[in-house]
């Protein structure tokens, strides 16, 4: 790729793939692994490792699987699928990874072939080990129960399988919600996000393993990509191969702290600094205006016959509406623009009903003396 070129990478730093090659042991998941060993030698029958997405969880137990020696164990390794393992799945990848080349249809017999590779795996001296990676999706689908018959396989009183679940918290709350899988824990393992020093430590790793030189990120990038990554590995991984681009395109040979701020913003990390509870942090509401108070009618209201101008530039109209009507100046249910008046007005003469009509507070017509005045109107 054109811009690892510019930076003298000869790979990609910052793939976000489980490579072995790059895997950085910092003391959580050294701490993690010597625990998982340690189960395995000592025949444990549950381990379960968890931790939020993009941790390294899934890059920690191929680096288990690789440490586990031939000669003393035999280990695999299965990724349940959303909406495709089941029960006879689970059985029939299990059964092919210990040597089965025809799994039985009946779940039973599987079950029987099973059991005789894993007593042959026990009589050779050996202690099988399976791992499930992304185990969530076990519980997603209803499936934690399937794994007490494997839990239960055991030769000459001892355990048969030694079995590891990896997966997002949410996969330790499952097991607690399954009491008899929950009893058969023997290990739990909660891997954190790294802390600043060896998020820092991480990114040189990666630079270097890669064979470049950690100073294509400047001091005040890797604290920018500390900051927002929160430490967990996918975010460093992303927002620095963002950042390295950004200074590739700009033409500099090392990222800055402001393409690690652009990256962020593209990418969408944030902070906890930048976050509430629910998402990044909005920009406070816009202040809304005080209602206005209602202006005294103090000067006569001038109705005529043509279209009445804006309620705000008609000096007798309220500038509140009044209870259960319209607001002001707006049609009622009718699709007519409500008028507002005085109590009354006497009649006028014909002659100056064709006049504009001036009614005020003092005036003394009635509602139905109103009403005959208006029907004149209409009717000349």
């Amino acid at each position: 790729m054109e811009h690892l070129s510019t930076f003298k990478l000869q790979r990609d730093p910052f793939a976000n793939e489980p490579q072995l090659s790059f895997y950085y042991e910092s003391p959580a998941h050294q701490d993690a692994e010597r625990r998982l060993v340690r189960a395995a030698m000592q025949s444990k029958g549950l381990s379960v490792v968890t931790g939020v997405g993009g941790v390294g969880k899934t890059l920690l137990v191929r680096h288990y699987l690789e440490a586990l020696e031939e000669e003393v164990f035999e280990a695999c390794m299965l990724v349940p699928i959303p909406g495709i393992t089941d029960g006879r799945w689970i059985l029939d990848r299990f059964a092919r990874q210990l040597g089965v080349e025809e799994p039985a249809e009946d779940s039973q017999r599987v079950m029987a072939q099973i059991y005789e590779q894993l007593a042959i795996v026990r009589e050779d001296g050996r202690q099988t080990v399976l791992i499930f990676d992304e185990a969530q999706v076990l519980a997603d689908q209803g499936l934690l129960g399937e794994l007490r018959g494997l839990l239960n396989l055991e030769y000459e009183d001892r355990r048969l399988l030694c079995m590891v679940l990896v997966g997002l918290d949410s996969l330790d709350d499952a097991i607690r919600e399954e009491p008899a899988l929950c009893d058969r824990v023997d290990l739990r393992v909660d891997l954190a996000p790294l802390d600043a020093t060896y998020a820092a430590q991480y990114l040189t790793h990666r630079i270097l393993t890669a064979g470049g030189n950690p100073a294509i990120l400047e001091a005040p990038a890797v604290d920018a990509l500390v900051k927002h990554s929160r430490g967990v590995p996918r975010h460093l991984n992303s927002l620095a191969d963002n950042a390295l681009f950004e200074a590739h395109l700009a033409g500099r040979v090392s990222a800055s702290a402001a393409d690690v701020e652009r990256a962020v913003a593209e990418l969408r990390i944030w902070s906890d600094e930048e976050e509430t509870e629910d998402g990044p942090e909005l920009a406070p509401p816009v202040p809304q205006p005080a209602p206005r108070e209602p202006k005294p009618r103090s000067e006569p209201v001038e109705l005529s016959l043509e279209a009445p101008a804006p309620a705000s530039s008609q000096p007798g109209f309220a500038e509140a509406p009044s209870p259960g009507g319209p607001a002001p100046g707006l049609p009622n249910d009718d699709g007519v623009a409500p008028l507002e008046f005085g109590p009354g007005a006497p009649a006028e003469s014909e002659e100056a009903s064709m006049s504009p009509l001036l009614l005020t507070e003092d005036d003394g017509a009635t509602d139905g003396e109103l009403d005959n005045l208006f029907a004149d109107l209409v009717e000349d």
